[in-house]
């Protein structure tokens, strides 16, 4: 069951960019949030939906308007480091602006459950959104075996953000390197506890906003091949197995028991739902099929499951 949130709590957003004239306003967020009559009934339908038109516009860093005033001066340097980065034609496929778009509007909206639920306020919140702004900063497409891309993100975040004091610099550095793929089941497991710590549950957010487009039943597919593009020059397995049924059926069984406020948003029904369509034939048996048919026998499972 999807729980509301009150108005009081999640007033509607605004996005603009980090850089450039344009605005944007985000529709989705005041739809889905600006009255007490809770959450839409097909969030992740309709969020999917939002990224789906996102791409489809010029890439762009987005600023929410829960990120408080304090930390927007930081946000626009951060911001400004990334649009520096992409015109010297440093951006991954996958690991590009949209992505940190994407996590930047997942991680308010998490965030924004969170407070409801009483387990962050709204400082510890603001931090998680400009840690994810700047949680790929110098990301180069190589493949996280290590740390070394959280730490170089880290560490470029701390000087553009050293205004900030040394309490918020070591959040942001914290949630940063939480993101690494190997912290993700210990990030979750202990925003599970019975009384988790505000950063342990940022943190688990953090994990779960990183990933969470990719997590959603049609557009991760697409994701996973930008990611497959991006790992094909580093290692060409491994790119493979990214775009494979039995690496995406891995991949969701890691997120398979959500933090609590991803869980009140229904992102646990949205992954139960995508592993149910693996059955009848299985991964590993779909990976044996020619790919444009192990896709449609998918789809035609995920259809009939009910949202």
């Amino acid at each position: 069951m999807r729980c509301s949130i009150a108005p009081a709590v999640a007033p509607p957003i605004e996005f603009i960019r980090g850089s450039g004239p344009d605005a944007i306003t985000d529709d989705f967020a005041v739809r889905a949030f600006a009255s007490g009559l809770g959450i839409l009934p097909n969030f992740f339908d309709d969020l999917e939906q939002e990224f789906w038109a996102f791409r489809r516009r010029a890439p762009c860093i987005l600023l929410p308007f829960t990120l408080n005033s304090a930390h927007r001066a930081a946000a626009g340097r951060i911001a400004a480091a990334l649009e520096h980065e992409a015109s010297t034609g440093i951006e991954p496929p996958y690991h590009s602006r949209y992505h940190v778009a994407e996590s930047v509007l997942a991680m308010d909206l998490l965030s924004r459950e969170a407070i409801r639920l009483g387990l962050i306020d709204d400082h510890l919140a603001s931090l998680g959104i400009l840690a994810m702004i700047g949680h790929d900063l110098g990301h180069d497409g190589t493949l996280p075996d290590t740390s070394r891309l959280e730490h170089y993100a880290a560490a470029e975040v701390a000087v553009l953000t050293a205004d900030l004091g040394a309490e918020a610099c070591d959040i942001l550095r914290r949630v940063i390197l939480a993101t690494a793929p190997a912290q993700v089941p210990q990030n979750l497991a202990l925003s599970r506890t019975a009384h988790p710590a505000p950063l342990d549950t940022l943190c688990a957010l953090a994990n779960e906003a990183d990933v969470l487009a990719s997590l959603l039943p049609e557009l991760g597919w697409d994701l996973s091949d930008l990611l497959a593009q991006e790992w094909s020059a580093h290692d060409p397995s491994r790119a493979a197995v990214a775009r494979s049924f039995n690496g995406r059926r891995s991949f969701l069984l890691l997120y398979a028991n959500p933090s609590p406020a991803a869980c009140s948003l229904g992102l646990d029904q949205v992954i139960a739902r995508g592993l149910d369509a693996f059955e009848p034939d299985g991964a590993a048996a779909l990976d044996l099929l020619p790919r444009a048919d192990a896709m449609d026998r998918y789809r035609t499972r995920l259809n009939t499951i009910p949202a």
